[in-house]
């Protein structure tokens, strides 16, 4: 669809405009990008503080104490999002593209789809999560009134969020940057209240000297797992990542927020959540509010985490709704329709809640496993291949002879060290099990699983580059833009 369109007179014309810009997979031009520098920062720290900080910094308690746990959390997080940023936050920037089809340089037009099922994976894993802790809310609520209840309202309570959550998507962005607006700040004044709160009732000492709730037997071992699920809570954010570079109009505004609100400040939210879960000896957050705020404090605050719970839930929903655009049958349906597909993978947590719940963890692990080789392979792919240049039209082109269909819309290489990362991954730590190497006690498991297969590809398209990427190399290739799209994938 041509952008020219724009500058008709026809309303129509306009609106087409508006709905693909939003709701499909248009590249954003510079002037109608929403974030500077001060816009970026205060949207990824509303991000930053969203209620999955309580779950990470809960599951950081089953391993470690608060001192361990804290220089796991802000370590591990912020090498994490240096990772996730180094290369999705400049392209996406640059190009006013988002994450999957950024992809489509390294792994090609249909390869780039298996990392859609990574980035599903993780989005609609993330609501699920969320909205179990918004059905333990209700559950709480409802015990702290006085009302017996059983587990069922749980699942019940994930099921009326999935319907919250299908309310405020299909209203559009709008209403959930309105909701954000007052549910980021809100959550701030929670987190600063509970550690008041923390200190008064319990000091640091008692903080600092509380026991992990369920370690393994060697303590490096559960050093080296805290500092793993760090950095694989910073690689969850790769499809946000692109998501927020996309709209921002300079490079410092798509990089320097990204790496401090959501590296930094999302572990400092986390290492509150961590001293909750240590002093009240719970990892689940809706158990910790009562005991330090007190009945009327506390109520409260289950009822306000409640709303924040559905407002991220949304946010993730909207964004895998975005994403299903790529999937050729899914492309030009309504918005709602994605938006009902993007809550069906949410149904399980209805009915197997805490059975799903409390494999939260490993989840988390999991996510290393998922994006770690994607980050290193992007990488090195975007810098040291492309030289920072992509072509942006035949991201869109799946025409055979376009520069990113390759090998019937495969990039093998880029395949073949996907799976090597996992590899790698696998054989360092078991994400299920937590199961580990004895080399895993010195190199983690996500930052080997990153390096590896970035060196396999690099050496192999310096060896055997593919025809296009040596004629862009040296100079006399097509460079974005200098060739019209064949058959658009729009």
């Amino acid at each position: 669809m041509s952008r020219e369109i724009e500058s008709s007179p026809n309303p129509v014309h306009a609106e087409i405009i508006q709905e693909e810009t939003l709701y499909g997979r248009l590249p954003l031009l510079p002037e109608e990008r929403e974030y500077g520098v001060l816009g970026a920062n205060a949207t990824c720290f509303a991000y930053a503080i969203a209620t999955w900080c309580f779950l990470e910094g809960g599951y950081m308690a089953d391993y470690l104490g608060a001192v361990e746990g804290m220089i796991c959390l802000i370590t591990g997080s912020l090498i994490g999002l240096f990772l996730v940023t180094m290369a999705p936050a400049l392209a996406g920037q640059r190009y006013g593209i988002e994450a999957i089809d950024y992809t489509k340089s390294a792994f090609g037009q249909k390869g780039s789809k298996i990392l859609l099922v990574f980035y599903l994976i993780n989005q609609l894993g993330w609501s699920g999560l969320i909205l179990v802790m918004f059905g333990n809310g209700i559950r709480n609520l409802l015990l702290a009134f006085g009302v017996e209840v059983g587990t069922w309202v749980v699942g019940a309570g994930v099921l009326l969020g999935i319907w919250l959550c299908y309310f405020l998507v299909t209203r559009g962005i709008h209403l959930l940057n309105v909701s954000n607006a007052y549910i980021g700040p809100g959550l701030m004044i929670l987190v600063v209240a509970m550690f008041v709160l923390l200190l008064r009732s319990h000091g640091w000492e008692e903080i600092v000297n509380a026991e992990p709730l369920d370690p393994f037997e060697k303590p490096w071992l559960n050093y080296m797992i805290g500092m793993e699920m760090g950095i694989a809570g910073g690689l969850s954010w790769w499809g946000g990542i692109g998501f927020l570079a996309r709209n921002t109009r300079t490079r410092r505004s798509s990089v320097y927020p990204e790496i401090i609100q959501l590296g930094l400040v999302m572990a400092l939210v986390c290492c509150v959540a961590l001293f909750s879960s240590l002093v009240v000896r719970s990892s689940d957050p809706t158990e910790w509010m009562i005991p330090i705020g007190g009945f009327v404090m506390g109520v409260a605050a289950l009822i306000f985490v409640a709303i924040a719970n559905i407002s991220s839930s949304a946010i993730s929903i909207f964004a895998s709704g975005l994403a299903l655009r790529h999937i050729r049958v899914l492309s030009a349906r309504p918005w709602w329709h994605l938006t009902l597909w993007s809550l069906v993978p949410c149904l399980p947590f209805v009915f197997w809640p805490t059975e799903l719940y409390d494999m939260g963890s490993n989840f988390l692990a999991y996510n290393g496993t998922l994006f770690a080789p994607v980050v290193g392979l992007l990488f090195v792919d975007f810098v040291f291949v492309r030289r920072q240049r992509l072509n942006l039209a035949a991201i869109f082109d799946d025409d055979p002879s376009a520069e990113y269909y390759y090998t019937r819309g495969f990039h093998w290489p880029a395949l073949i060290c996907l799976v090597l990362g996992q590899v790698v991954y696998f054989a360092l730590l078991d994400p299920l099990t937590y199961e580990a190497s004895d080399a895993f006690l010195y190199l983690t498991a996500s930052l080997p699983a990153a390096v590896v297969p970035a060196m396999v590809y690099l050496a192999w398209m310096k060896i055997f580059p593919p025809r296009k990427v040596r004629e862009i190399a040296s100079g006399s290739g097509a460079s974005s833009g200098a060739r019209r799209v064949v058959q658009p994938n729009l």
